[in-house]
């Protein structure tokens, strides 16, 4: 069980890595806050080992808007992830 948790860290993080790559040096726009804010969770967990950052430091107002929202909707979905209802 917590083998395949780790490895579902892992492999979340190197998405993240992958996909969601923040380059403090870029102005982003709302669409970009949709994105970072789907992989708050991965870049977050990688700001703790890395170099990097979890959340652009130049962005629009609405990036900040949907980045918070969809950074809460994540963190929700990482913590209730799976919770539903096994039918084996």
């Amino acid at each position: 069980m917590i083998t395949r948790i780790l490895i579902s860290i892992i492999v979340y993080c190197l998405a993240g890595w992958l996909f969601c790559d923040i380059d403090p040096t870029n102005h982003y726009e709302w669409y970009h806050g949709i994105w970072h804010g789907l992989f708050f969770v991965a870049n977050f967990v990688r700001s703790f080992f890395m170099d990097c950052v979890y959340k652009a430091s130049d962005y629009t107002t609405a990036y900040n808007v949907f980045y918070w929202i969809f950074s809460i909707s994540s963190v929700l979905g990482a913590l209730g992830g799976g919770a539903g209802s096994r039918q084996d």
